[in-house]
């Protein structure tokens, strides 16, 4: 089975310096620093956990988790895995719209 592969596309026509003096952002990547995002990951979970739920309890028994697992996360200790994001993000219509602005106060 093949694997689709990332495909990186560059456009030398045009020198950096004339790309950062005009024209809008077109790609998110130029948005968001990835690195940044993950470290502040663990931050950005607990606030959504907190504005969300009443408790770590409740977190718990919503992504079956064990307590100790969602203490972590509403305590920003550790974010939650990939699984857990798609749940937030399938249940939760009001989720993206947290995420995007807590993104943007950040940066």
């Amino acid at each position: 089975m093949m694997r689709p592969r990332l495909t990186l596309i560059v456009n030398n026509a045009v020198p950096c310096g004339e790309a950062a003096q005009g024209g809008s952002q077109r790609s998110c990547s130029n948005r968001f620093e990835p690195y940044g995002l993950k470290v502040q990951a663990a931050e950005l979970w607990s606030a959504y956990f907190h504005a969300r739920f009443a408790s770590p309890r409740e977190v718990a028994l919503f992504c079956d988790v064990s307590f100790q697992t969602a203490l972590n996360w509403w305590g920003a200790v550790t974010a939650p895995a990939s699984h857990i994001a798609l749940l937030v993000l399938l249940t939760d219509p009001e989720a993206p719209a947290f995420f995007a602005d807590a993104v943007q106060r950040a940066a």
